[in-house]
């Protein structure tokens, strides 16, 4: 990431002493100066900030958590998991960077995601799914070529897709889905995994990924481990695996 003078950006607050109190867990600022491999930042006041290295400075951080619903399980599984990964979110970024929404069918998927897929740098899928599929209540099993369909817009930004649905690590969907442009890095698990378990794993995740300054890959080490019970998760880029 190439940043410049008077760039907005956000920052870990935990960075910052006179920072530590404050709502969110990042901060939106502009950077003042560049040295080398780290910034400096405007703090509350207009003071400049001490240098931070540049790995742990956002440019861009919209989260959206799309639910893939159906009405037998939702209530008891997706919901729950929904809103455990939205009220820890609403703890790093403002509301105003942060959507959940559900949706039931391609259509519904195809509409909302065109019209407001450009406000999101990460994307959080919520739902069931399989090696090649996810799952809707109003068509059914949705292959990952029509995914890929429906998720394609010209000159979006690529995104990082976490799946928390289950089986879509395998390289017939998140390894497809990752060769995508609207796609920058896809995490997903490769077995069955239990809510509780694929909460654990998104907010370990999205932590020493936006709060440490870690790189994708580094962040994602860092979760998978921290996964109870075995169950193992991918990370695919650009149609690789990427391995420990």
């Amino acid at each position: 990431m190439k940043l410049k003078v008077n760039d907005s950006v956000y920052v870990p607050c935990v960075a910052f002493p006179g920072l530590v109190n404050y709502d969110t867990a990042l901060y939106k600022t502009k950077v003042l100066s560049i040295r080398k491999n780290s910034v400096s930042v405007q703090l509350p006041g207009g003071i400049a900030s001490a240098y931070i290295g540049s790995s742990r400075v956002h440019k861009d951080v919209g989260i959206l958590l799309i639910e893939i619903g159906d009405f037998a399980t939702e209530s008891a599984t997706l919901d729950p998991l929904a809103k455990s990964i939205l009220q820890f979110c609403r703890l790093l970024v403002p509301d105003d960077q942060l959507r959940s929404v559900k949706v039931r069918g391609r259509e519904e998927l195809r509409k909302f995601w065109h019209l407001y897929q450009g406000a999101y740098s990460h994307v959080v899928l919520i739902g069931h799914g399989g090696e090649d599929l996810l799952s809707f209540e109003v068509d059914g099993d949705v292959k990952t070529g029509d995914i890929a369909a429906i998720l394609k817009v010209k000159k979006a930004k690529p995104k990082l897709f976490i799946s928390l649905a289950c089986k879509t690590g395998f390289k017939s969907f998140g390894g497809v889905l990752s060769k995508e442009t609207i796609c920058r890095d896809f995490l997903g698990p490769f077995h069955s995994v239990h809510g509780a378990v694929a909460s654990q794993f998104c907010q370990t995740f999205l932590v020493s990924h936006l709060l440490d300054g870690k790189t994708t890959k580094v962040a994602f080490n860092h979760a998978r481990l921290s996964v109870p019970g075995g169950v193992s998760f991918r990370h695919w880029h650009k149609g690789t695996l990427h391995t420990p």
